[in-house]
């Protein structure tokens, strides 16, 4: 009777596996046929020719990838598994302009881009990729330290501008800028010039009188956020004193280093966020455009609605539009786990780093994101990777330059 009883069990337990298993198995995983045309912007550029393009998918919560690449077309058609997809787009085009016919490399990218049903048409923007002969972004030191008791400490954080040319360049006039929009928080931002211009929350600006402050081939300056021997405070942090220049804000109770140039404060306070969450770029205005008028010409009011509790609220900002053209460098900053979106085009970065995983991670202090070496000049100085996509460029959570 017991064997009966058990040979019937194995019996039932090995059709249930089977159809369970079965169920699982054999359930067509849903696919989306999707045409894909890539768009490049801004639409008065007259594209000649779609030389070569590359387009990469990756689902973003099982991670499955595929590349497809493209000749002389600007439209993708192809099969995909239904989900939420990271979308990168490079490739070269010919295009022609007023001043004639040139060749440019182009690239875009689109984050939590949902394709589902049996079809779906999707466009993408794609621009021209910046090249820059100037001064870039080698390290941004934005999470400030902690002090032996454990308690945050700031007011040490820094940016590190470096020369990765081959000749000299002058600092003076440059334009540090702060976006206005958060790499954490996606809205829809109307009007939407983020093909064309930078949104910018925060401007300083470097002085000098155009050949003031001379920067070598390889060779850096330091902005500080206070520039003193924050030693003398915080054991566990750095000197700063030495700084190139300083962020003072005149209105506020700032720490004034009399040694050490003060930025020039163009537009609002520049406050560094200590998890990073807003791009950073520098970029040189026109020659002969003032401060004033940077303003006047450039300042713009933006509308969103900000959804909170099941409840809208229609909100508004106003920001300074930087052309894209003006931008020698960007970098995107976030955190791993909750990054939304780039907040520039991009033309002008297709990445962004971080420093750690999670919010308020208390790992974070005393970490930099620095910029890759990718080999060094005849002269020995260290070239930097600059391919103007900040997830490949730069090593992210790492010790601070300075510290060493």
């Amino acid at each position: 009777m017991f064997k009966h009883l058990l040979k019937t069990l194995l019996l039932w337990c090995t059709v249930a596996g089977f159809t369970a298993c079965s169920s699982d198995s054999d359930a067509p995983e849903a696919q989306t046929s999707l045409q894909l045309e890539l768009k490049v912007v801004p639409e008065n550029l007259h594209v000649k020719e779609y030389k070569h393009l590359t387009v990469s998918f990756k689902e973003l919560n099982t991670g499955f990838t595929v590349s497809r690449e493209l000749k002389n077309t600007n439209t993708l058609q192809l099969s995909l598994p239904s989900g939420t997809y990271h979308i990168i787009a490079e490739g070269s085009i010919v295009y022609s302009d007023d001043s004639g016919s040139a060749d440019a490399k182009v690239g875009g990218v689109q984050t939590g881009v949902v394709i589902s049903g049996n079809e779906q048409n999707k466009t993408m923007d794609i621009a021209l990729k910046a090249g820059s002969n100037d001064l870039i972004l080698e390290e941004v030191f934005f999470t400030g330290t902690k002090t032996p008791q454990g308690a945050m400490y700031f007011g040490d954080q820094y940016f590190k501008i470096t020369n990765n040319t081959d000749h000299v360049l002058y600092a003076d006039g440059m334009l540090l800028i702060q976006s206005s929009f958060m790499t954490n928080e996606k809205q829809d931002y109307s009007p939407n010039i983020m093909g064309t211009t930078l949104s910018a929350g925060a401007i300083i600006r470097i002085p000098g009188a155009g050949n003031t402050y001379p920067v070598q081939p390889g060779e850096s300056i330091i902005i500080a956020e206070d520039a003193i021997n924050h030693k003398e405070f915080n054991v566990l942090s750095i000197n700063l004193s030495q700084a190139d220049f300083q962020i003072f804000k005149e209105d506020s109770d700032d720490i004034d280093n009399p040694a050490v140039p003060k930025m020039i404060n163009v537009f609002e306070k520049m406050v560094i966020h200590t998890q990073g969450y807003y791009a950073y770029a520098l970029a040189r205005m026109p020659e002969g455009m003032t401060n004033e008028a940077l303003i006047s010409q450039n300042s713009y009011t933006y509308q969103y609605n900000l959804t909170f509790g099941g409840d809208v609220y229609p909100m508004d900002g106003t920001a300074v539009k930087i052309p894209n053209e003006w931008i020698t460098d960007a970098v995107n900053l976030s955190v791993q786990d909750s990054f939304q979106w780039l907040v520039t085009s991009p033309s002008l970065d297709m990445g962004w780093t971080s420093v750690t995983q999670f919010d308020g991670d208390k790992n974070r202090f005393g970490k930099a994101v620095r910029r890759k070496v990718a080999g060094q000049s005849s002269e020995g100085k260290n070239i930097l990777k600059d391919t103007n996509n900040s997830t490949a460029d730069f090593e992210h959570g790492v010790k601070p330059s300075l510290f060493n």
